[in-house]
């Protein structure tokens, strides 16, 4: 009877941690708050560049690959645990939102709400998905992905509504979007077990962390593929409030409906992303270069916000079908001990450089080559995706073949 109470405590615990991951997940996209409200702030501050303005709002993503691998080594060596970080990090997002009521009337004040931002996405967007490493099976970890890409989705939506509704009565209405991270806290802190690593262990974690933390070279692959991704994914949302707006197609609000149609495509996508992933196994990334081109070749030609809708709604399943296959395929090839690094190298430091230079590169280049026109800008980038779909296509097809050869070998 003990035995049996003692693993129905344990299952109890595990969905409430599950619970708590996908609730996380839900504020994993606070930029899509601040998204619909761009073309507002460059009118704010209309004496800076829509490339600077998209620069600084993406600040976040250049600031929190820095804190977080600092943070998975310190966590790695026993120093901090997964809790402390990543309910540190909710209460920061939170404390953005409460900053954002006073601090709004320079261009600098632009600048701290990302920097404070960036810090607090830095505590749990890799620490969230580590967790689903740590405490789950391969079959699991294959469902829970899917599940809490849905959720990321779902989050998109509520925060890409409201926020785009708040930024029309004022600039900065989507940041308070981001005190929802505060309710998000205190699940964390209840459902989250709080166990260090490293020399500090103890029980079955310190056999753990004695072992020297080692990265499988595919950690790397995954990497970069994620940084190619999101540098094209993040054009739409980057660009979609200026699109419409220049098109007359919409103001802010529109926009905010938009992405939320974008992000209803994501939480279909995530639903059965576990069978699809089953049956194309990595080659689900090149479909979701295919649905990003889709997507943008839509807005490059919409007259009209039906066909707007129609692309947003395919080109918000490559999110879902790209981040949970990396990190699916990534949790095959590290222990409790590298998850922490190889969390924050898929599911931060590489989707958030490639967000923070995506308009470096891709405003700038067309900026350059076609002007402001935001219609060409998604002409460009979409066959920018299409050749991104091909080479991936090549080089997987190339390791399938070269795993078929080794098999028998093995055998």
């Amino acid at each position: 009877m003990k035995k049996w109470v003692v693993q129905l405590n344990k299952s109890v615990n595990k969905r409430f941690l599950m619970w708590s991951i996908l609730l996380i997940a839900m504020v994993q996209m606070p930029s899509l708050a601040l998204m619909p409200g761009i073309h507002q702030i460059h009118q704010v501050f209309s004496d800076r560049s829509l490339s600077t303005i998209q620069t600084v709002m993406n600040l976040p993503n250049f600031i929190s690959p820095f804190v977080t691998i600092t943070a998975s080594i310190l966590i790695g060596k026993g120093l901090l645990t997964k809790k402390s970080i990543i309910v540190t990090g909710l209460f920061l997002v939170a404390l953005t939102g409460v900053l954002s009521t006073f601090a709004n009337t320079q261009f600098w004040h632009l600048v701290l709400l990302s920097c404070v931002l960036g810090l607090g996405l830095s505590g749990y967007i890799s620490n969230a998905s580590s967790l689903i490493i740590d405490n789950f099976t391969i079959e699991e970890r294959q469902k829970i992905s899917g599940y809490q890409t849905s959720f990321i989705n779902c989050g998109g939506i509520l925060m890409s509504l409201c926020g785009g509704l708040l930024a029309t009565i004022a600039w900065y209405g989507g940041y308070l979007m981001l005190l929802v991270a505060l309710p998000v806290a205190i699940v964390a802190i209840l459902a989250i077990p709080n166990l260090r690593m490293g020399a500090k262990a103890k029980d079955a974690d310190r056999d753990a962390g004695t072992e020297k933390i080692r990265l499988h070279t595919d950690i790397l692959l995954y990497g970069v593929l994620i940084f190619v991704f999101m540098a094209v994914y993040n054009v739409v949302g980057a660009n979609a409030s200026t699109h419409l707006a220049t098109q007359g197609l919409g103001n802010s609000s529109v926009s905010g409906y938009i992405t939320a149609i974008r992000m209803l495509g994501g939480v279909i996508c995530g639903l059965f992303f576990s069978k699809l992933s089953r049956k194309l196994g990595d080659f689900t990334t090149v479909l979701a270069f295919l649905v990003v081109f889709f997507d943008m070749t839509m807005l490059s030609v919409a007259k009209s916000i039906v066909t707007v809708i129609i692309g947003e709604i395919i080109g918000g399943m490559g999110l879902s079908l790209m981040l949970p296959q990396c990190l699916f395929s990534v949790s095959k090839v590290v222990n409790k001990q590298s998850s922490a690094v190889a969390t924050s190298i898929t599911s931060c430091i590489a989707p958030s450089f490639g967000s923070f230079f995506s308009p470096l590169i891709f405003t700038n280049l067309t900026t350059a080559l076609y002007g402001e026109s935001t219609v060409l800008r998604y002409r460009f980038v979409s066959f920018v995706a299409l050749a991104c779909a091909v080479i991936v296509g090549i080089i997987f097809a190339i390791r399938k073949k070269r795993q078929a050869a080794k098999a028998p070998e093995q055998d």
